[in-house]
């Protein structure tokens, strides 16, 4: 039996490597390996895993805090009027925070850590090349994307590839930062350089665009303040000279895009179908009125597609199952109890990372609590697909050794 388990754990090591690999680049083999991933659990030497799994919801706060939202959406079940199809992609969407514990259990092995953050890198490698050759008109005809040369986006939409991109960059960056090796910091320093403009000047994502802004800042704030002073100078100076020799780029035009948006839309007043930005604020503006009607327990599991219907019947405004920001999804179906637990999720997460030995580990870990936070605000990243199930292992490989905190760094200083 036990050459049996070993033989498992082979198994759902390269399993997860393949899950690295394709959470960026299809969804349907994302789903096939996660139900593979599902199924090795449950054949797996169960009964070791489930304690395993209890041990980790006791010691871990992080996995604890997952196990709290879950338990959230299914209490919301008691008082929904969603109907049961909503119901159940609303379950999904939460179980998503009680899966982090559960693959929290293979991660605390770092060798499934490093094949999964090695594989998650060159799927987004891959990305980036093909990125680029499609910028310029060299990819291969044959090759189905989803962008063009103007929104140089490959295998998803923009908004998800630059959200990841965005990341990988400041995970460059940081890595550039502390290795040792000059060759090493040149080339994962010019990787990062490459991700940054190709977020910035070839893809239309504006989450991505926001979330490399907030990563830039936090980066230099974390760092020697010279030094930081010196290569933020570098890297603006780049980003300045590329954006006035090429005035047409994507960060250009979808800011004049959004100015223009904001400007043209008209409180209480439908907005424009082809308004992204118009459309956003009367989702926002909707789903305050809901959460005021609702504030403390919101309308229950799956209800806000309905409820946001019903809302806006007679009044010529657009109907919508996602108001592109997590917190107003999260507000309107669980109230502030709701937006309370979700926040003291990111929270913790924040918190906990300052225990980590290893300074590298614990930028990197805020850098992508901060990539969540702020794609939330513009997006519904734990609902849509590929970026909820990013969350989801990201959180379990960065946060999957918090159980030995207290015996490492009770009283460590806090990083940046």
């Amino acid at each position: 039996m036990k050459i049996m388990f070993e033989q498992f754990d082979s198994v759902n090591r390269l399993l997860f490597v393949l899950l690295g690999f394709f959470i960026p680049v299809s969804t349907a083999l994302t789903n096939v390996i996660l139900g593979l991933i599902i199924l090795s659990c449950m054949i797996d030497n169960v009964s070791d895993r489930f304690q395993r799994w209890v041990s980790i919801l006791k010691s871990n706060p992080v996995a604890f805090m997952g196990l709290i939202v879950f338990l959230i959406h299914l209490a919301g079940i008691v008082f929904t009027d969603a109907e049961k199809d909503k119901i159940i992609e609303s379950l999904m969407d939460g179980a998503k925070f009680l899966f982090i514990s559960v693959a929290m259990i293979y991660f605390k092995d770092k060798k499934n850590s490093f094949a999964f953050w090695f594989s998650f890198a060159l799927a987004m490698f891959i990305t980036l090349i093909l990125s680029y050759l499609l910028r310029f008109g060299m990819l291969p005809g044959f090759m189905h994307i989803k962008g063009g040369p103007l929104d140089s986006s490959v295998f998803l939409n923009h908004i998800a590839q630059n959200i990841f991109m965005a990341f990988i960059a400041f995970m460059a960056a940081v890595n550039a930062r502390f290795a040792i090796q000059y060759q090493k910091k040149i080339l994962w320093g010019v990787f990062s350089l490459l991700c940054v403009f190709n977020v910035l000047f070839m893809v239309e994502g504006r989450t991505g665009h926001l979330i490399a802004g907030v990563l830039f800042v936090y980066y230099f704030i974390s760092w020697d303040r010279i030094k930081s002073f010196i290569i933020a100078g570098f890297v603006l100076l780049l980003i300045g000279l590329f954006a006035w020799v090429a005035p047409s780029n994507s960060l250009v035009l979808r800011a004049k895009t959004v100015i223009e948006e904001i400007n043209a839309w008209e409180y209480g007043k439908p907005a424009s179908i082809e308004s992204s930005s118009g459309l956003r604020l009367e989702f926002y503006i909707n789903s305050l009125k809901l959460i005021k009607n609702n504030p403390v327990w919101g309308t229950g599991t799956g209800s806000f597609e309905k409820t946001y219907t019903d809302s806006i019947k007679n009044t010529g405004m657009h109907p919508t199952d996602n108001p592109h920001n997590e917190y107003l999804m999260t507000t309107t179906q669980f109230g502030l109890i709701g937006l309370l637990a979700l926040l003291c999720f990111f929270g913790i997460q924040w918190h906990c990372a300052k225990f980590f030995e290893d300074s590298q580990q614990t930028i990197i870990s805020r850098g992508f609590v901060l990539t969540i936070l702020f794609a939330c605000m513009v997006s519904s990243p734990l609902v849509d697909h590929a970026e909820g199930w990013f969350f989801v292992f990201m959180s379990a490989v960065l946060f999957a050794g918090l159980d030995t905190w207290k015996a490492h760094g009770k009283n460590k200083m806090d990083i940046a």
